[in-house]
């Protein structure tokens, strides 16, 4: 196992794990399950981007809030490679979730080079990684639609060459990781950008107290001008959206911070509950999650033996996320992903532990005992292996992460037969959201998000809605505000019907 390289290790780490998980099959599947809003929305960005060939600073969604359903949120580069990708090989979702488990790899490997700087065995250097592949809500996110893991994987590209740059200080690595960095923060600002702001308090803490003890000075204006470059790059994307969806009104997504203080003492509560009580498994098998706390103890208590940069990244990474749940605790409720920054601390915590044990214990103890603790980490990862195959059975098959009529996402066909063109505008209802039934529909259009006196079908049909679709005809017996729009009825398709409203 030693003569083996670690990048072989590691991919065949990952092929297990997703043959394990048997997840071939979730690349081609629609939005579905846990935050199915959120991943219809990115969905959505795909589908106009393909269709309108807006450029990437123009984003838009099949929502027709505000003007054409214009709005912003993360940078949109890879809804907009994901749409230029589509123009080659088609429309598949197969495409995004693709993408993003691209950069999930991408990500992993770009951290592998990063642990091998301080973990020469092979199996104390891939424990944390395959720790991090597998766990449940990482994984689940890394197939997906949304921007977090994306992010954090280029966050792990933008350390990986920033520490080369510290090696030998060749002006490419420190642009490549400003790159890297930049994109991350891009993409979302907290999970792409508590690695760099770690490594930088590292970086002026040891470099500062190399100034003090008159050791070897190390420049200050290259890693000055990055973090200029990525700062300003925040502040201009930030001011970007803002003006963005001020000028197409259209503020639907969350910009800003949720914090703490704006809760009522009944909402922290109940969501303190739904992390230990929902949240927590979904993060790490619970007897993983002890023995993280087992590493935590341990680093406390080893604080004085373990490697400088790494013990300090580790403790300004924790220090991060505590600032970081304070200002976002109200998201954590209902959004896992908001949590997904949790894997950045916990991983360098793993990497900490495995450094001190590569360079302190194994040189050290009989052979027996080292391939003992080979075992012990074997086992650990086949128990975080088969707890994320078990959590993605669950959220793809358990009832309570089905949100929709799901014979919406097979649809489109028979619409296209009774003359509803991609371009007709139609009212989808039920839907609370702005986008779950209209992008399995592959249609522009309302639903009854933000609906008022002001705001409904009526208008909507005066904007030049041309049909009413609707997915559940229990539910439309209750509403009287749809009977009026009820008496042409043009086609119906497994339960679900469809009326012309135009005048």
């Amino acid at each position: 196992m030693n003569n083996i390289p670690k990048p072989i290790l590691l991919a065949v780490s990952i092929v297990i794990i997703v043959l394990v998980a048997k997840s071939i099959e979730v690349f081609n599947y629609p939005p579905l399950s846990v935050h199915q809003w959120r991943q219809s929305d990115c969905s959505s960005y795909v589908k106009t981007f393909y269709r309108t060939g807006a450029n990437v600073f123009h984003p838009a969604a099949l929502n027709l809030l505000g003007k054409q359903g214009r709005m912003a949120s993360e940078f949109p580069i890879l809804y907009y490679i994901a749409a230029k990708v589509e123009h080659i090989v088609g429309e598949h979702y197969w495409v995004m979730r693709g993408l993003n488990f691209l950069c999930y790899v991408i990500g992993l490997f770009a951290l592998l080079a990063c642990v091998k700087r301080w973990v020469s065995d092979p199996i104390y250097a891939l424990f944390p990684l395959v720790l991090l592949a597998s766990s449940p809500y990482y994984y689940y996110y890394a197939i997906n639609f949304l921007p977090n893991v994306p992010a954090i994987s280029f966050s792990f590209v933008g350390l990986y060459f920033y520490l080369k740059y510290d090696d030998d200080s060749k002006k490419r690595d420190m642009i490549l990781g400003t790159l890297a960095f930049a994109l991350a923060t891009a993409l979302k600002p907290t999970d792409g950008g508590i690695l760099w702001l770690a490594f930088l308090g590292t970086w002026v803490f040891l470099k500062g107290y190399n100034y003090v003890k008159n050791a070897e000075k190390t420049p200050i204006l290259p890693i000055f001008l990055s973090t200029l470059f990525i700062g300003a790059s925040i502040i201009g994307w930030i001011k970007y959206v803002n003006w963005y969806n001020d000028e197409n009104g259209n503020h639907q997504n969350l910009i800003g911070v949720y914090p703490l203080w704006e809760m009522t003492k009944e909402a922290i509560d109940y969501t303190e509950v739904r992390i230990l009580e929902l949240w927590s498994n979904h993060f790490q098998q619970k007897h993983i999650v002890t023995l993280f706390k087992c590493m935590a103890f341990l680093y406390l208590v080893a604080w004085w033996w373990l490697d400088k940069a790494l013990r300090l990244i580790t403790l300004f990474l924790f220090i991060g996320v505590g600032i970081y749940c304070v200002l976002y605790y109200k998201a954590f409720t209902d959004h896992d992903y908001y949590q997904l920054i949790y894997v950045v601390p916990v991983v360098f915590l793993i990497i900490t532990i495995m450094e001190f044990f590569d360079r302190l214990v194994l040189p050290h103890i009989h052979p027996m005992m080292k391939y003992a603790s080979y075992a012990a980490m074997a086992g650990v990862m086949y128990v975080s292996i088969i707890h994320n195959r078990n959590i993605q059975h669950e959220r793809y098959t358990l009832p309570v992460f089905k949100y929709t009529n799901m014979n919406l996402f097979t649809i489109e066909p028979y619409l296209r037969s009774i003359g509803v063109k991609p371009s007709d505008i139609v009212m989808s209802v039920p839907d609370g959201s702005p986008n779950i039934s209209l992008n399995a529909m592959n249609q522009y259009g309302h639903t009854e998000i933000f609906n008022d006196e002001n705001y409904n079908i009526g208008n909507f049909r005066e904007m030049g809605a041309a049909y009413l679709i609707v997915n559940d005809t229990n539910y439309i017996k209750q509403k009287p505000i749809y009977h009026p729009y009820m008496k042409k009825k043009v086609g119906e398709y497994n339960g679900i019907v469809i009326y012309d409203i135009r005048k």
